[in-house]
């Protein structure tokens, strides 16, 4: 098998991964921030919580390209790795919680809607 780093010795990779690291912070900031009215940011006051959950998600997508970005620049297969595993397992958590929650808002409304016809 083949090491993984052998991947990214390419003359290419450098600059791929400060590209990797400047796109995961850009994430990171508009995760933590939000749009521009305000929703889908971590850390805004006056949000619901499905909202904060997608800031969440964008957080942890930006914190793994980074850390994928870091991990070929210093040559680390430990850090790309971690990057890769814990990334993965969180967004799929959160992706999860968020399709529930949605589907069951969605469900609910429907409940509301029908009781007002009644």
């Amino acid at each position: 098998m083949t090491d993984v780093l052998t991947l990214f010795d390419a003359p290419w990779a450098r600059g791929a991964a400060a590209l990797l690291i400047v796109a995961g912070t850009a994430l990171l900031w508009h995760g933590l921030i939000g749009e521009r009215n305000g929703e889908r940011g971590l850390l805004r006051r006056r949000i619901d919580m499905l909202s904060r959950m997608e800031g969440f998600r964008r957080v942890v997508f930006g914190l793994v390209l980074m850390g994928v970005g870091g991990a070929v620049i210093w040559q680390s297969e430990w850090l790309l790795w971690m990057a890769l595993g814990i990334g993965f397992v969180e967004i799929l958590e959160s992706s999860t919680l968020i399709a529930v929650w949605k589907r069951s808002s969605g469900r609910t409304m429907r409940k509301a809607s029908s009781f007002r016809e009644v």
